[in-house]
């Protein structure tokens, strides 16, 4: 090792030797406190540093304002040194993100223009996350600046972020709140994208007045894509749906099934309920981690106590063959069933058996054939204490038909009254056979 006076040349100075990290404060520095807590997002609080922990690296803050002699601990990621004062007098851009003082805070959020800007020396200012929109006056109200790498840059200086799902044009859905739940979707299409989580929105549809929806800015949170999916061709009791009623799709729930693919559906804001067509009802999807995800239907609902059910089998002589009976429990992914028409060993007491719930399903809906079956439609037969699922094979005179049954290549003849259309449990509904493969081609 070389003497240190052999050194010809001292060692450069560094950069942490000539002046303190960006991040690093002193106590009396004045900073904002960004809390994390929920509740408190986009939230800036005045404060001065008053002491700094080394482990874990934190600060004891004061806050303005508040009284406090003790102050309260900040992690360093929380804090930030306070804005460069922005010039009085000059009202910010429309659709400017600003802050915006309130309850002892600056608070982030975007400036109003046009129709709902303030007046006399005002400013409106729009929260994104709530929808709420505040006046303020305009010596409360500042650009937003944001602290990165030690240097302070404008939105408008960093730019819309490239992962924005949504571009000009795009045709989305918007949640309308009530408190903090989601209770409608309503149809708009994206006019901007506002900086990093907000949106402003033009509505496609109006309020129930014929009046236009205002534009809206809206938090990213509050939008999804239009959904995709084909509605159902039946929908059963329980079944979480949304349906259309003032030009929004409203969350509720089925209640009771009418003939005519008609249903009764209530709104699960209001409890309201109203009869609903089929086509004004669609199936509940949520957009969560970028991607559709049905909502689960609740089994134990589905085969509540005392529900008419039906049972196949996958023993030999009863494939395409469906049992009616009553659940009475549901166990262990199990349902206990009483069948209806099966016997116990005494051929008096009903048979009573636990089927496992892949094997059960709801009694499908009544739907009404007025004109007749025709050639070659699917139906399930009335036959042996069950129904079986065939094809008609030829139609005869006297409202009676011959069905043709795959599983056991047998050909009979039935009434009218015995048949009834054949509807495959798809997915937790009943769709129409012919119409399953169209509908859900993963089937």
């Amino acid at each position: 090792m070389r003497s240190p006076r052999l050194r010809r040349n001292p060692p450069p100075a560094t950069a942490a030797a000539a002046a303190p990290a960006p991040d690093q404060f002193r106590p009396g520095d004045l900073v904002e406190v960004l809390p994390d807590e929920p509740g408190y997002r986009g939230a800036h609080f005045p404060a001065s540093v008053t002491a700094s922990r080394a482990n874990p690296r934190g600060y004891t803050v004061a806050y303005d304002g508040s009284g406090c002699p003790l102050g309260e601990v900040v992690a360093a990621s929380q804090l930030r040194p306070r804005p460069p004062d922005a010039p009085r007098g000059v009202p910010p851009a429309e659709h400017a993100v600003v802050d915006a003082f309130k309850g002892g805070a600056w608070w982030v959020g975007v400036a109003l223009g046009g129709g709902r800007a303030a007046a006399g020396g005002r400013v409106a200012v729009c929260f994104p996350e709530t929808r709420e929109v505040v006046e303020f006056d305009a010596a409360d109200v500042r650009p937003h600046l944001e602290w990165v790498a030690g240097e302070w840059l404008s939105p408008e200086n960093m730019g819309i972020s490239k992962t924005m799902p949504y571009k000009k044009g795009t045709q989305v859905e918007v949640a309308k709140l009530e408190g903090n739940s989601v209770v409608a979707w309503f149809s708009a299409a994206v006019e901007k994208a506002i900086w990093k989580n907000s949106l402003l929105v033009d509505y496609n549809c109006s309020k129930n007045d014929g009046s236009v929806l205002p534009k809206e800015i809206v938090d990213l949170k509050h939008i999804r894509p239009h959904p995709q999916h084909a509605s159902a061709i039946i929908f059963c009791i329980n079944d979480e749906v949304e349906g259309f009623q003032g030009n929004g799709w409203w969350l509720g729930v089925i209640t009771d099934v009418h003939p005519e693919f008609r249903y009764t559906f209530k709104a699960a804001h209001s409890g309201k309920e109203i009869q609903l067509d089929q086509k004004a009802l669609r199936l509940r999807y949520d957009w969560t981690h970028d991607q559709w995800q049905q909502v689960t239907q609740n089994v134990t609902k589905k085969f509540a106590k005392g529900s008419k059910v039906e049972v196949t089998s996958n023993d030999d002589g009863f494939h395409g063959a469906w049992f009616q009976g009553t659940a009475l429990k549901y166990v262990n992914n199990k349902i206990l069933v009483e069948y209806d028409a099966l016997k116990a060993d005494d051929e008096i007491t009903p048979l009573t058996e636990a089927i496992e719930v892949q094997h059960v399903r709801p009694c499908p809906p009544d739907i009404p054939v007025t004109s007749g079956f025709n050639l070659l439609d699917e139906v399930d037969a009335c036959w042996n204490d069950g129904w079986w699922v065939g094809v008609i094979s030829k139609v005869n005179s006297g409202d009676r038909y011959m069905v043709y049954f795959r599983s056991s290549t047998e050909e009979t003849e039935f009434g009218h009254e015995q048949l009834r259309l054949h509807c495959d449990w798809v997915g937790g509904r009943w769709m129409r056979a012919s119409l399953v493969c169209c509908i859900f081609p993963e089937f």
